[in-house]
């Protein structure tokens, strides 16, 4: 079995965890080895959505493939990045990315050939970027742009936001003094 950092490197953009939307399916989402690569990915977010307070928008723009909505949401589409390596700081490592679609679709995989060029491409894209969450949300909004035939069903991705912890993320309270209050 895969490590759970390189399994979790699933990205819902292309690391084939997909079914290609108009002319049928490209991944057995009944296969065990996509189920636990789907579990991992999924335990991933949790963790990123209380990391950065992701909310509900932000995850299901994420793993529907849209730009992201808030400042959450760029910060959570680094820290899925992040997790997984595919950015160390504030480097993108494109040979990890499609060395880890290669794993799940198979090193001459229609999937990987593709990424193996938008990966490249999409470098340019974050050219001169110093913010991390800014320089993640770009960059895979490019992949997701240019690999728009590979998306989640809509059904799965639903269903991952509907298994995020938004219930441990506590509102930001205002920070009253002690002092401040009158008895």
């Amino acid at each position: 079995m895969l490590l759970i950092k390189v399994m979790s490197c699933l990205l819902p953009l292309a690391m084939g965890l997909r079914v290609q939307r108009s002319s049928g399916t490209l991944v057995d989402f009944t296969d065990p080895k996509v189920q636990g690569h789907l579990d991992a990915l999924v335990r991933m977010a949790q963790s990123c959505v209380i990391k950065v307070r992701a909310t509900p928008k932000d995850v299901r723009a994420y793993f529907t493939n849209s730009s992201p909505v808030s400042r959450s949401g760029q910060c959570f589409a680094a820290c899925m990045l992040e997790q997984s390596d595919v950015i160390n700081h504030g480097k993108v490592n494109r040979e990890l990315l499609v060395h880890l679609a290669s794993l799940v679709n198979g090193k001459n995989s229609r999937v990987v050939r593709k990424l193996n060029t938008v990966s490249r491409l999409c470098l340019d894209s974050i050219d001169g970027m110093s913010d991390r969450c800014q320089l993640a949300s770009t960059y895979n909004d490019c992949l997701n742009e240019n690999m728009i035939e590979f998306a989640f069903p809509l059904d799965i991705a639903e269903e991952a936001v509907r298994k995020m912890p938004f219930h441990l993320i506590q509102p930001k309270l205002p920070n009253i003094s002690i002092n401040s209050r009158r008895t």
